[in-house]
């Protein structure tokens, strides 16, 4: 029994017959109708807040934040049968603001939402979320007074409060919320060595739309009438289920604490920004333990300039990791497993535009990995991965006591994960 048109129709409600189907996780809720994709845009306006810095007498002045007001491109998914939605917001643009010789950039990076609806999404219905969400909030504050007047990028990561209300007209998302980041009062260096207290804006305003998208549907029947299940049985009797895979995916690498270098040479510069870099995977997957093993490459760095101190790192990382599933729950199977990676470290500085560090190093390191599939069924052509890679200990020595931090947790929201072989 060969099941080819099953995989082949799959694949093609992904790139070619889309239907919507934004409402039948209200008729019933089964594992086909767990989660729906969705896509869309916000405008984000920012709130409040207040800066200070060093006028042209050296002295310590000080003023309030204009508002901001910046486009967002919004990809995630409801999931829970219409009870939760978690998605990923990325700006588009990077708004500032100047005011007495300084030039000030404040906005949420790459924020990762996680909202709960008591009463879930409905048709035509308007239904009030709580929630929070993983952002990354940047300030940065140039000085044309100083001669060296670029100052930290300051990046703090938080969890702050979400709310508001969502409309539901069949495939179409109309919503209005309010973030509150209740953690915005942060240290902030205005030179090399004057440290202040500054408020970034509390309060954020967003008004978005998102289109509501449903692809695994049209394979429920199958599944019902237990024909997924034979295909399924005969399939991995013949060992067609144990099959290659490949991985793409964007992925954010947060970047967590402070390096001791900088700790003792540069106190002014704060921990470094989140990373954005395309993920790319090559795996095979076992059926009968439900276990993939897979070789990942990813390659990202990050950059501050402050004060006359200019700093790039570099990271490439080529990593082996193995991945067990731990339970089935409705087509969402968490998973988890060891990675083992090849790093290429490099980082390099120069201070008043002279070299002064310039270091390059290799090792092998571990991790762990963990995350989630939506997986339906297990003869899919495609599978919708969510995952996140920690390495506890990844630092590149400078000198002895001095360290550069490679430390981060890296989270790659989506991923495609594609079995070619069942596609064709």
């Amino acid at each position: 029994m060969k099941c080819k048109p099953s995989f082949t129709f799959l694949f093609g409600l992904v790139f070619l017959t889309v239907q919507l189907q934004a409402q039948l996780f209200v008729e019933k809720q089964s594992r086909h109708r767990f989660a729906q994709l969705t896509f869309g845009l916000d405008y984000q306006s920012s709130v409040g807040g207040q800066t200070r810095f060093l006028n042209a007498q050296n002295q310590i002045a000080g003023f309030d934040l204009g508002q901001t007001q910046k486009a967002r491109l919004l990809i995630g998914g409801t999931h829970f049968w219409g009870h939760a939605d978690i998605y990923l917001a990325i700006p588009l643009g990077s708004p500032s603001f100047s005011e007495s010789g300084q030039e000030a950039l404040y906005l949420s990076g790459v924020e990762t939402a996680f909202k709960y609806y008591p009463w879930r999404i409905k048709h035509n219905q308007i239904r009030p979320f709580i929630g929070f969400s993983l952002a990354p909030f940047y300030f940065e504050q140039d000085n044309d007074l100083l001669p060296f007047g670029d100052g930290p990028e300051l990046n703090h990561t938080s969890l702050p409060l979400l709310t508001g209300i969502t409309f539901n007209s069949k495939g179409h998302l109309f919503e209005a919320g309010l973030l509150w980041n209740y953690n915005n009062e942060q240290d902030y260096y205005i030179s090399q060595d004057v440290q202040t207290q500054i408020q970034t804006p509390p309060l954020y305003l967003n008004f978005s739309y998102r289109y509501m998208i449903d692809t695994t549907v049209p394979a429920e029947p199958d599944w019902e009438s237990g024909r997924t299940a034979k295909v399924t049985q005969i399939l991995a009797d013949k060992g067609k289920l144990n099959d290659f895979y490949i991985g793409l995916g964007m992925s954010s690498a947060f970047w967590l604490g402070k390096s001791s270098y900088n700790d003792q040479t540069r106190p002014y510069i704060s921990p470094y920004s989140t990373s954005i870099m395309p993920d790319f995977a090559l795996g095979y997957y076992l059926h009968r333990p439900d276990i993939s093993i897979s070789a990942s490459y990813r390659a990202y760095g990050t950059s501050t300039l402050s004060y006359g101190a200019n700093q790039s790192l570099r990271r490439q990382s080529l990593g082996l990791e193995a991945t067990q599933i731990l339970f089935d729950y409705h087509g969402f199977t968490p998973f988890v497993g060891p990675v083992v990676s090849y790093e290429r470290l490099q980082f390099k500085e120069s201070f008043e535009r002279q070299l002064t560090q310039d270091i390059e190093d290799t090792r092998i390191t571990y991790g762990l990995t963990f995350g989630w599939d939506i997986r339906p069924n297990r003869i899919q052509a495609f599978i919708l991965r969510t995952n996140l890679r920690w390495y506890p200990d990844l630092r590149l020595e400078i000198s002895e006591g001095q360290k550069i931090s490679f430390n981060n947790i890296e989270f790659n929201f989506i991923q495609l994960v594609l079995f070619p072989d069942r596609i064709f």
